[in-house]
């Protein structure tokens, strides 16, 4: 068995490794040719562009022909003269000997002006075209850029944009001449209609991709794989697009400054490598597999008569579960399999022992927290009995009356109007109003508490009033106000509550404070510990924030909240976003 196991491994590692070796014989083959392809193509387009650049060279060399553009004419006769007898014949030569779609001079010249010759005027300026060509202060600059699909020629139109300065006028001719996108397109080789090729201008803008339909508006920079090939001259490496290997090859094009910065990208997808990999990895699977087979007919004839008790032993271990721990194993014999099925029937004995000791001791220790429990609570119960509470109070309050003290008798009314708010159980969900009714009787105890140093106005429409709030929300955020603003105030603390009705079946309500407000970085920290939603990493100084931002969420939806604002020196406000209708639930 270890021999055959062993020649197996090996055979296994031997075919893995001749398979990866091809696997990189043919990768480096499909590097090596899409890095031709890419700078046959480059070299290509070179080429087809020169041609049409060398036009406006032809201009700028031709001192006669900018001599007939610049010069001022006395009457339209003499114009058209000279536009027939040397601008026309010109660019009809041009027109004949190239693939051109329009041809187009633009001078400062209102004398000679025709059909092909136009004046730059307002209209022009404002090209996007005309913009970028006069940034440039050489007297001769030559400029591709892609115009988008004409509608009058139904064909997506790149256009060269050259300036001549001429130097003895001290004018500026700009000649425009507009191509097909195709002539570019068509370099692609047809035998590459598989692969993705895609070329952009100097500024960005792409002028051919195989797998785009629509390149208006699309830049080089949209690209998935444009920061792989950002800043590199010539770059080759792996690209994984929607799942797809591809071959990334790029190369930017320098020969001339109208071409430098043209980047020609080709991906290549490695499919038709990969299934050349996979089947000889196939190959080597079947192999594999083959020799798997082979060794296990013989391990099984061999093994047959020892693993069968073995067999029975697993199929009584995959038996027992927790609530059966009295199927215990007969297994005759003397052997290694017998001595195992001893001690799993040991094994077994001691786990329910174990589990009886357990179970039994779990269940004193649950009994004796339960009345401890009890204990606890019936103490609590008879220490705080709300009716023995409100007696005394009133009590108190009845003394504090007969002995003229209405101040002290108005101040035990409020506590024990707030003791039975707190106490009393109204379900989870009240109308605003009495939360509203609840907080007013806690601020005039606290206003008592802290004399003039604290103001309460409360601002809320009377149709809000009905409005759904969580019990004791609202308690929690002016209390909290009072803690982080009138402690931390040296003046007069105002607690403002208002509330406006918002779109949606939902309503703000807001809590502001004159406090000495937060820093920025404090309001974030806050911000993000409540979004959170850790209690473990809060600790307890806005716990009560936190408690009140998971209720309002559980309760009504993640659609509603807390929202802080607040910046230092000018208070703080908490907003709550709730809904304005929600019907009550049975508890």
């Amino acid at each position: 068995m270890a021999n055959m196991l062993v020649v197996t491994i090996l055979l296994g590692v031997l075919t893995n490794a001749m398979v990866e070796y091809v696997s990189g014989i043919l990768l480096d083959k499909a590097k090596e040719n899409a890095d031709y392809s890419v700078s046959q193509l480059a070299l290509n387009v070179d080429n087809t562009l020169k041609v049409y650049e060398q036009l406006v060279d032809a201009f700028y060399i031709n001192n006669d022909l900018q001599a007939a553009l610049l010069k001022k004419y006395d009457s339209a006769a003499e114009a058209q003269a000279v536009y027939f007898d040397t601008v026309l014949p010109y660019m009809n030569v041009i027109r004949s000997t190239t693939d051109t779609l329009h041809l187009m001079i633009y001078t400062n010249n209102d004398t000679f002006q025709f059909s092909d010759v136009k004046l730059i005027g307002d209209e022009v300026r404002d090209t996007d075209w005309y913009q970028a060509a006069s940034e440039t202060k050489k007297r001769l600059s030559r400029d591709w850029m892609y115009m988008g699909r004409s509608d009058i020629y139904k064909a997506d139109v790149l256009r060269l944009v050259g300036k001549l300065y001429n130097i003895f006028n001290k004018s500026e001719i700009f000649i425009t001449v507009d191509v097909e996108q195709r002539i570019i397109e068509n370099l692609t080789s047809a035998e590459n209609k598989n692969q993705r090729t895609i070329i952009a201008l100097s500024n960005g803008q792409v002028v051919v991709d195989h797998g785009s339909s629509n390149l208006n508006g699309l830049r080089l920079e949209n690209y998935g794989f444009y920061d792989k090939i950002a800043g590199h001259q010539k770059s080759s490496q792996m690209y994984t697009e929607n799942g797809r290997k591809y071959l990334l090859v790029s190369a930017t094009l320098n020969a001339r400054s109208s071409i430098t910065g043209f980047k020609v990208v080709l991906l290549v997808p490695i499919d038709e490598y990969i299934s050349k990999v996979n089947k000889l990895k196939w190959l080597a699977l079947i192999l594999y597999a083959a020799s798997l087979g082979i060794s296990f007919i013989f391990m099984y004839f061999i093994s047959a008569g020892f693993t069968k008790r073995l067999t029975v032993l697993v199929m009584k271990i995959k038996e027992m579960n927790t609530d059966n721990l009295h199927s215990f194993i007969d297994v005759k014999g003397n052997d290694e399999i017998t001595q195992v099925s001893h001690k799993f029937n040991q094994m077994m004995m001691r786990m329910d022992m174990l589990i009886k000791q357990v179970y039994e001791a779990e269940i004193q220790r649950k009994e004796l927290q339960l009345k401890k429990r009890e204990s606890e609570l019936y103490a609590l119960q008879t220490q705080i009995n709300p009716h023995y509470l409100f007696n005394t109070l009133n009590a108190i309050r009845g003394n504090l009356l007969e002995n003229g003290d209405r101040k002290n008798a108005d101040i035990v009314k409020w506590f024990a109007q707030s003791f039975r708010n707190l106490l009393s159980r109204k379900g989870d969900i009240v109308p605003l109003g009495d939360e509203l009714e609840m907080i007013d009787t806690y601020m005039r105890v606290q206003m008592f508490r802290y004399g003039k140093r604290l103001e309460y106005r409360c601002e809320v429409p009377a149709p809000l009033l009905g409005y759904p709030m969580l019990r004791l929300a609202l308690h929690t955020i002016v209390e909290n106000a009072i803690i982080h603003a009138l402690e931390h105030n040296e003046g007069i603390t105002v607690i403002c509550i208002s509330a406006e009705a918002a779109g949606g079946h939902s309503y703000r309500l807001t809590i502001a404070d004159n406090g000495p407000g937060m820093t920025e970085e404090r309001l974030k920290e806050i911000e993000a510990m409540i979004a959170q939603c850790d209690e473990e990493q809060q600790g307890t100084e806005h716990l009560g924030l936190l408690n009140t931002q998971q209720r309002i969420k559980l309760t009504f939806g993640e659609a509603y909240g807390l929202a802080i604002r607040s910046r230092q020196g000018e208070g703080t406000e908490v907003v709550m976003n709730m809904p304005s209708t929600w019907e009550r639930q049975e508890e």
